[in-house]
């Protein structure tokens, strides 16, 4: 019955895109995730000479994976139209499996809680992110690491492969301090965490000096987590959806004295700025905050309080296509014939026709002396 409960919830977030698909085939995930992806079910290649040279170490292309390994492999004899429908099958039914772990998670409290946070932290406004596979893969996964036994260190180990560090570094450690035995997983992720190690220090990212301000959260749009903003504009640089964070009447229910108050407490001082992000983009913290609400939450919850924390969160299915950042989406086999200019949008990466366009150029490229092509 409870699963019946969230796969129902799934259906209705995500309805209008089961329908239209192409709603996501748009800006990075139909430049850059889709075509690496395609390229990836013909001739996976941890090097190539057509855009990111060494793709294996880079985690965000989610490349050792398996959900996404074996989908791009199904993808080889499909047109692009249907292969597209299989990538958002995949990305959004990630959202379901996220319900699941985190429904496990939350299950020693009751039925009520486990429900009320399995739909707050996967359906919560950061977690909204079906443009960025990796940041979904990675989103499933981290629920999982404090349940113990294999399910902690399994999880671990996807939320590793599933390539979105930026976020899973605010978390991990303290899954390794409430569940220490979910770092076994760091086994798992050993094919993708030593590539990287070998990259890093030739990527320009070792050293950076990069803007403190750059995706900083101001102190007074917190109200956020309870009332929505309507608001588009960038903030202090980032696209809109890296600070939403709508979270329904979770923030009405906090009461409990726990230490889940401390990585609260760390996440916001994070995210406005009194401390450095470990990373260039403060925002990222946001799913520790929203993880550390739901725990924060009383258990003793009614059928209407959950019935009505769904009905709020549902207001975030709106949050993609998150027009006016995103090019209009379109049906890939349209959109990709639109531009005969092979080096511009959305061909630029080139591996939809597996020829060199243009050299990497975003935040994890080689530094010039480290190039081979």
């Amino acid at each position: 019955m409870n699963y019946l409960i969230l796969i129902t919830y799934w259906i209705l977030f995500w309805k209008k895109f089961l329908k239209n698909p192409y709603l996501l085939c748009t800006s990075e995930l139909a430049s850059t995730y889709f075509p690496h992806w395609l390229w990836m079910g013909r001739k996976w290649q941890a090097t190539d000479s057509i855009y990111y040279q060494h793709p294996a170490c880079i985690p965000f292309l989610s490349m050792f994976y398996p959900f996404h390994v074996l989908t791009a492999r199904l993808s080889r004899n499909m047109s692009h139209d249907s292969a597209f429908r299989l990538l958002t099958w995949n990305i959004i039914g990630h959202y379901f499996l996220a319900s699941i772990i985190a429904f496990s998670l939350f299950s020693p409290y009751g039925t009520l809680p486990a429900l009320f946070g399995a739909i707050t932290l996967t359906y919560a406004g950061y977690c909204i992110k079906p443009q960025t596979p990796s940041f979904v893969y990675t989103m499933t996964w981290m629920p999982g690491m404090l349940i113990g036994g294999p399910i902690g260190w399994i999880s671990c180990g996807m939320a590793i492969l599933g390539g979105y560090w930026p976020t899973l570094v605010y978390f991990l450690p303290v899954a390794a301090l409430l569940n220490p035995t979910c770092l076994i997983g760091l086994i798992i992720g050993l094919p993708q965490i030593i590539p990287f190690a070998w990259y890093w220090p030739r990527s320009i990212r070792a050293g950076e000096e990069f803007d403190r301000k750059q995706g900083r959260v101001p102190w007074w749009k917190l109200k956020d987590l309870l009332i929505p903003s309507n608001s588009v504009a960038p903030t202090n640089g980032v696209h809109f959806p890296e600070v939403e964070m709508y979270m329904g009447m979770a923030i009405l229910l906090i009461w409990k004295a726990s230490l889940w108050w401390v990585p609260l407490i760390m996440a916001i001082i994070i995210l406005i700025g009194i401390v450095p992000p470990v990373q260039r983009i403060p925002s990222r913290a946001l799913y520790l905050l929203t993880l550390s609400f739901v725990f924060l939450t009383r258990n003793q919850l009614s059928i209407p309080l959950v019935m009505l924390q769904a009905w709020l969160l549902l207001r975030n299915a709106s949050i993609y296509p998150s027009f006016p950042f995103s090019q209009w989406y379109d049906k890939p086999s349209r959109l990709y014939a639109r531009y005969k200019d092979k080096s511009k949008w959305p061909h630029f990466s080139g591996y939809l026709e597996g020829v060199r366009h243009a050299d990497y150029q975003g935040a994890f490229r080689l530094r010039p002396e480290f190039r081979t092509v």
